[in-house]
């Protein structure tokens, strides 16, 4: 199964490579196909080996502790391994690579985590470069965050030893009925990998089904409960009348929903402001645009002045979290169209009463907030009055926001079992295999 998944691989590299090249900016087009094809500027040395610096690598000597290299695909992923990599380098080692293939992941964890670790592109998924990539980073362990699957870098880890471990493990109705229709290969893909922490028990139900051996899969929780936002909420968020709708990792179509939403409630809540917080920073003009076209007076994020507007456009990244914040209702984006819902967690660390639209699908915790009336569920057609019923009611909102808080602290601690699990694998490699 590998040589024809080389083949595909490499098909499909060949065709989308130029767009993938080109689409980025010219300044990082040298460094972005650098990495993804093994070459960092570093190389972990290993004591015994015989690396020696050169005029672009540096050598890090590891002293004997161990190297753990993170994979996380992008934004999400990535916020969520920070507190996992913080920790790692507090408990266990130093030495943390964390890996990413989209710009926006870059940037996220380089500004989350500063210092810690090093930062690089995930290889491409071909032989020549995951060997690449392996032999620079020297890793003791592997993590995937989430269910990130890369059959050639499984496969090489699997061959040199090195323990393969997927953490905050979930698996969405959508993938789990394609994944059925190759289970055969699904199976020999699990086979690779050392340990499953999962989200959930339903996912952890999913990927046995999948193939992967009962024995190596656990219910975790989901790490995103153990994303603490910055306890410092922006100040120019806390100086926005009030009350204060915060709706964030929007998607196209959900902004003039709640633009339409948010001038039929002027008329009634005059000091009403809000904050729109797009999911890709792509769509930043695009929103811009429809924010002009609908003469709404708004301020983007990066150009506030002493004169704020009642409507501010988010233009940056990593914000939204601490925004929450600030806000009298949080909305969670991606869920008023088939999108899949986002994080429900950032707004209950703040215990703010919490609306979202009927497509969740992503986030199967979602059932618990509904059912415990921590969160609403609304669609386009009555988001609006939801709105004004919560706004109307603030003791309704308060209890809902305490009810969220309740289920964010009682679901958290995750990270803690998987930072005990990889301090296990690490010391006793061979029975891991």
């Amino acid at each position: 199964m590998m040589f024809i998944y080389r083949l595909l691989y490499f098909a499909a590299f060949l065709l989308l490579l130029p767009y993938q090249f080109l689409k980025r900016a010219s300044g990082l087009r040298g460094k972005w196909f650098m990495e993804r094809a093994g070459k960092y500027g570093f190389v972990l040395k290993k004591p015994g080996s015989r690396h020696t610096a050169k005029d672009d690598v540096s050598v890090i000597d590891t002293a004997g502790k161990p190297v753990v290299w993170v994979h996380a695909v992008s934004v999400g992923e990535t916020v969520s391994a920070v507190p996992l990599i913080k920790k790692i380098t507090e408990e266990i080692t130093p030495h943390v690579v964390l890996s990413t293939v989209t710009d926006t992941g870059q940037n996220t964890a380089a500004e989350r985590l500063g210092r810690v670790g090093k930062v690089v592109y995930m290889p491409f998924d071909t032989p020549a470069c995951v060997r690449r990539a392996i032999e620079t980073i020297n890793p003791d362990l592997f993590i995937v965050m989430e269910t990130e699957l890369w059959p050639e870098v499984f496969h090489q880890m699997s061959e040199r030893k090195i323990p393969v471990m997927l953490l905050n493990g979930r698996i969405s109705d959508k993938s789990f009925r394609g994944y059925k229709k190759i289970r055969f290969f699904m199976k020999e893909i699990f086979s690779k990998i050392s340990f499953f922490g999962m989200q959930s028990e339903v996912y952890s139900e999913r990927v046995i089904k999948l193939g992967a051996r009962p024995d190596k899969v656990h219910t975790f929780g989901n790490f995103k409960f153990d994303v603490m936002p910055s306890k410092d909420i922006p100040d120019w968020a806390t100086k926005m009348p009030q009350p204060l709708i915060v709706m964030g990792s929007t998607h196209e179509g959900e902004e003039r929903l709640i633009l339409s939403c948010y001038n039929k409630l002027k008329t009634e809540f005059a000091t009403l402001s809000l904050i729109i917080a797009p999911r890709h920073p792509e769509r930043f003009k695009d929103v811009e645009r429809i924010l002009i076209s609908q003469h709404t007076e708004y301020q983007r994020r990066t150009k506030l002045n002493g004169t704020q507007s009642d409507v501010v456009l988010v233009d940056t990244i990593g914000e939204l979290s601490s925004l929450y914040g600030a806000a009298d209702i949080a909305i969670v984006g991606g869920s008023f169209l088939p999108k899949g819902g986002h994080n429900l967690l950032e707004p209950a660390f703040w215990e703010k009463p919490i609306v979202t639209g009927p497509f969740m699908d992503n986030f199967p915790m979602a059932e618990d907030f509904f059912e415990t009336g921590a969160a609403i569920q609304a669609d386009s057609s009555d988001l609006c009055e939801t709105l004004r019923e919560l706004l109307k009611n603030p003791a309704r909102s308060a209890e809902m926001g305490r009810k969220a808080g309740e289920l964010f602290r009682k679901n958290a601690g995750s990270i803690d079992l998987a930072v005990n699990e990889i301090k296990t694998i690490l010391k006793n490699k061979i029975a891991y295999l």
